[in-house]
């Protein structure tokens, strides 16, 4: 701790006369301790901890018996403690609420979470009553959207919504990308206090690593806390895992570059953080795109109860992220919402790069899931960070490009180069950059071991129906194929007139009560056969028949489309559909990027990876986070918590 005092001197705290006096000799007196947020706004105590006062003697505080954040329960008395120097253990309880400062009259005191759990906090007893205040972050917000739950559980708390009214009456809310786990916090390093603080982070530690029960909700720097160490702590361990280590490092980087230093805690803004089933395996990318449009459709009553709240709302989000934005954004503008939201950030978008076309004629996807014809309408201004260096969304060169884009019909000299890599460590991510990009490749039906392409997932969602195709009654009973053709011809038109019946009576069904939800600010149903359409609003029967036409045409083809996915929007940009003398120009876009409504980054000459920004160099850090983002937020936007 490095305490941040107003005087020249440090002040006793001992009585007169009581200077080389026995302990007994010491007066009692009281220790009134208030608890509070960075922004003031009190805080109950759930467990106030031990005070230890120079006799040695441990004394618990008198606490209210209440829960609710109200100055009463905020405050904690410590009797009989003897005068003279003392110290003050806090458990942290509420988890995630880190004590980031502790002011008294004569001095201020500002130090990094977790810093203070090995030594405690040293304080002294005066005569009387000593008063004293200890500050804390607030819990952080991660909306878990995982698992089925109750619609009132997907929303903010009262107590979440007042704290982003006061801090700045906005809030930002960032949106993982493809196949990242939920996972867990970190931990605290223990401090063997043998090592001096570095950048506002606790003290390097001793070299066989132990760890604190607690959970550590923010970011912690790793080089820092080993810089003499022969090893660095383990990222996973320090930083947490999954959607909890991208949301410590998002959090912590978008603060820095809207000013904070690493040292005074006290601006630090939360931002609420979702976490959604992106983690389908790397292979199943089209399982995650239908989990990221029924999330979408979860993220909607969030967004309308924040904008109830008169709360300006900015959303970044990260890869296949962007269609769990999109699809919210898209449903809002379909129902008439107009700049709900203020900013929209798509950085590295895994989606289409005609995905914000207002035609939905345009879309090429053959179940009709490639753009958001309405997205644009419930956002302000839109934001497109891409990279030509992001190897996951695209080839690197044009070269790479004519490849790739032949490779899908001549499979066999890629099927080696696969199963060659096919045992690193993170397999997917090896053979599709041997391959020259991943998006690119969602539709791919080779190697057949990866089972990626439309297949799986299709065949998954429509399970009770099957077979839908000849090929797939074969691969399951090839000995009866070739005795019974008729009757599995019969079987398969009978599976696609059930199927066919089944799915315009699941439209007619909930299109009324996706109407009335949506009405009512309220989570609207998903659609289960007809998920793919989860970016809709609703589906009305005329959708839901065009739509099994497209089921048709794919699977009599054995799930393979005709043409190639249109190139991902965060890897070329807008480039090729703003080229007026191509058969793709898109007016719409061209008209929004002349507006100012779509603003694309090129980040080619920055970024090289597709989650570069997680750890970032200074240049992504300076010229992404910094002048791209947060800059254009706290200058055009509705801010960045009180920045």
């Amino acid at each position: 701790m490095t305490p941040a005092s107003n005087l020249p001197f440090s002040p006793s705290s001992a009585p007169f006369g009581a200077h080389g006096a026995p302990i007994c000799a010491h007066e009692t007196a009281n220790v009134r301790l208030q608890r509070s947020d960075n922004l003031g706004h009190p805080r109950a105590f759930i467990n106030a901890g031990t005070i230890k006062d120079e006799s040695g003697k441990v004394v618990t505080a008198e606490l209210q018996d209440g829960t609710e954040h109200t100055p009463d329960n905020a405050v904690a008395i410590f009797t009989q403690l003897v005068t003279g120097n003392a110290r003050w253990h806090w458990p942290e309880e509420p988890e995630g609420e880190h004590l980031i400062g502790f002011d008294t009259v004569s001095e201020q005191r500002r130090f990094a979470p977790g810093h203070y759990l090995d030594e405690g906090v040293d304080l002294t007893v005066i005569q009387g009553e000593r008063k004293a205040r200890a500050i804390h972050l607030p819990p952080p917000v991660i909306i878990n959207l995982r698992e089925s739950a109750p619609a009132a559980t997907d929303l903010l708390t009262d107590e979440q919504l007042d704290y982003f009214r006061a801090n700045g009456n906005n809030a930002l809310i960032y949106i993982h990308g493809y196949n990242v786990p939920h996972g867990e916090w970190g931990r605290f390093l223990k401090y063997d206090g043998s090592r001096e603080a570095y950048h506002g982070n606790a003290p390097s530690f001793a070299k066989a690593f132990t760890w604190h029960p607690n959970k550590a909700t923010v970011w912690q720097d790793a080089e820092a806390l080993s810089s003499k160490s022969a090893v660095a702590p383990e990222e996973d361990k320090l930083n947490g895992t999954g959607a909890h280590n991208w949301a410590v490092h998002m959090e912590y980087q978008l603060n820095r570059a809207a000013g904070f230093n690493g040292q005074d805690w006290v601006p630090y803004s939360r931002i609420i953080n979702i976490s959604w089933p992106g983690n389908t395996g790397p292979t199943d990318f089209m399982q995650a795109e239908l989990n990221a449009m029924a999330t979408g459709r979860r993220l909607v009553p969030i967004l309308k109860q924040l904008a109830n709240a008169g709360i300006v709302i900015s959303l970044i989000t990260h890869s296949l992220g962007a269609r769990v934005g999109l699809t919210a954004l898209n449903i809002l503008g379909t129902i008439g919402h107009h700049n709900l939201a203020d900013h929209l950030f798509l950085w590295q978008p895994a989606v289409a790069d005609n995905a914000l076309t207002n035609d939905s004629s345009r879309d090429v996807h053959p179940l009709g899931l490639g753009v958001f014809p309405s997205a644009h309408n419930a956002v302000r201004k839109i934001v497109v960070l891409h990279s030509r260096g992001d190897g996951i969304l695209g080839p690197d060169d044009d070269d790479d490009s004519t490849w790739w884009q032949k490779a899908p019909f001549r499979p066999s000299p890629m099927v080696t180069a696969a199963r060659d890599l096919i045992a690193a460590d993170d397999p997917m991510d090896d053979v599709l950059g041997y391959l020259r990009g991943a998006y690119d490749k969602k539709w791919w039906t080779f190697p057949s071991f990866l089972d990626n392409g439309f297949g799986p997932a299709i065949e998954k969602l429509y399970k009770d129906y099957l077979p839908l195709t000849f090929e797939a009654w074969m691969t399951v009973h090839p000995q009866r194929s070739l005795y019974v053709p008729e009757a599995l011809k019969q079987t398969v038109k009978e599976n696609w007139a059930r199927l066919g019946k089944d799915i315009l009576t699941e439209a007619n069904a909930l299109r009324q009560p996706c109407i009335d939800c949506l009405r009512n600010d309220e989570r609207p149903p998903d659609y289960t056969l007809l998920a793919p359409l989860n970016l809709r609003a609703s589906v009305s029967p005329q959708v839901a028949k065009d739509y099994v036409l497209r089921l048709k045409k794919l699977a009599v083809n054995d799930w393979v489309p005709e043409q190639s996915p249109r190139p991902a929007l965060g890897h070329v940009g807008f480039k090729e559909i703003v080229r007026k003398d191509t058969t793709v120009f898109d007016e719409f876009i061209d008209r929004s990027l002349t507006d100012e409504k779509f603003f694309p980054v090129d980040q080619s000459k920055w970024l090289f990876s597709h989650s570069g920004m997680r750890i970032p160099s200074d240049e992504v850090f300076n010229r992404s986070y910094e002048a791209a983002i947060v800059r254009r937020v706290l200058n055009e936007g509705g801010g960045f918590g009180g920045y």
